[in-house]
């Protein structure tokens, strides 16, 4: 899992390094910046492949958080630190929606929003619509208060397991078109537009 490999530095500029920075070879930071998020993605993979030994060249599971053209061949990537507000669960979707169209098909959002504390009712629906995305995970900040489903009560308890279990009985269907993704470069997160691209109704659909 590759966290903060922008790179990220806190009291730089835009949370990053300044653009001015150069390398060994004198090219600004501003020309490098994503490539090195992929770099780092591919070293990941390849380090573990490494350490499984000829033999056992299985593909690991590596996820980033920074990534480049070319990172879909190397694994997932989430797009970062949300926050608990119903605003970061309804750009979610064209978030993802985007990543796909442009060719990074195992893609997903930290459900229930990294910082902050949500409510019952926006933990139960970001379960519900993080169940259909590719990549799928609760996910939050150290400082943020447990959210672990039984620990709503019943009615919330059953709803996010209803999701997960509705997720479950989809793996068929999500394999289908995690090949279809590899094999045709489909999206696995797809608008309305690629299904029905003579109707200008949901050209404007999420």
């Amino acid at each position: 899992w590759n966290d903060m490999n922008e790179p990220s530095v806190f009291n730089g500029p835009e949370v990053s390094m300044s653009k001015q920075s150069t390398n060994l070879q004198g090219v600004e930071h501003r020309e490098w910046h994503n490539l090195y998020g992929m770099f780092f993605h591919n070293a990941t993979q390849l380090g573990h492949i490494a350490r499984n030994g000829p033999g056992n060249e299985k593909r690991p599971f590596v996820l980033t958080r920074s990534y480049f053209a070319g990172s879909q061949r190397i694994g997932a990537m989430w797009t970062g630190d949300n926050a608990a507000e119903w605003s970061h669960l309804q750009i979610t979707t064209p978030m993802l929606l985007t990543q796909g169209i442009a060719g990074f098909a195992f893609s997903g959002a930290d459900v229930g929003g990294f910082f902050g504390n949500p409510s019952e009712e926006l933990l139960t629906r970001w379960y519900q619509v993080g169940a259909f995305q590719p990549f799928f995970r609760a996910h939050a900040h150290i400082d943020t208060k447990r959210r672990e489903p039984w620990l709503f009560g019943e009615e919330v308890l059953r709803n996010l397991r209803n999701a997960v279990l509705t997720r479950y009985k989809l793996l068929p269907f999500l394999y289908t078109l995690f090949a279809e993704a590899n094999s045709h470069g489909l999206p696995v997160n797809r608008p309305m537009w690629m299904h029905y691209p003579l109707d200008t109704n949901v050209f404007d659909m999420d």
